[in-house]
């Protein structure tokens, strides 16, 4: 019964997530939204589209480094996700790091912005075992701290 339960909730738990992001064929994009899209990133690769809930979600790689971006239909960014590197970081949010969380490395860090206000989202280890997932605001304000 209790492997039945686990079973049950595996696919449940999938089935979510298929109903959320679903990859979707590039002919089924807006024709505008993708010569939006083609303008803006000539030299995009790996470039795979879902639909997210109602909106069009584009994954790819420009410059070496990984992108996703939520559009409407008509081709308006709603957000944008952009793995950056620590130099790439805000001064405020470098300076908290090493005042408060003396002897981590930074791993990664992804940026979110949503309607002009972006976030930073800072994966950082101490060690093998030891790792903090940190949001921040632009200011160095710590939005939320998770222990991985």
């Amino acid at each position: 019964m209790k492997n039945k339960s686990i079973a049950t909730l595996t696919l449940t738990v999938l089935g979510i997530f298929t109903v959320f992001a679903q990859d979707i064929d590039p002919k089924n994009v807006p024709e505008k939204l993708k010569q939006h899209f083609e303008q803006n990133y000539p030299q995009a690769n790996d470039v795979e589209w879902e639909m997210d809930g109602q909106s069009y979600k584009v994954e790819f790689d420009h410059n070496k480094q990984e992108h996703e971006i939520w559009y409407t239909a008509d081709g308006n960014t709603t957000k944008t996700e952009l793995e950056i590197t620590e130099a790439e970081l805000p001064s405020a949010i470098t300076s908290v790091i090493a005042s408060n969380y003396d002897g981590y490395k930074v791993d990664s860090v992804e940026k979110t912005t949503v309607n002009g206000t972006s976030t930073y989202d800072v994966e950082l280890e101490k060690g093998w075992n030891n790792e903090k997932d940190i949001v921040f605001d632009e200011n160095g304000k710590v939005l939320s701290e998770m222990v991985d």
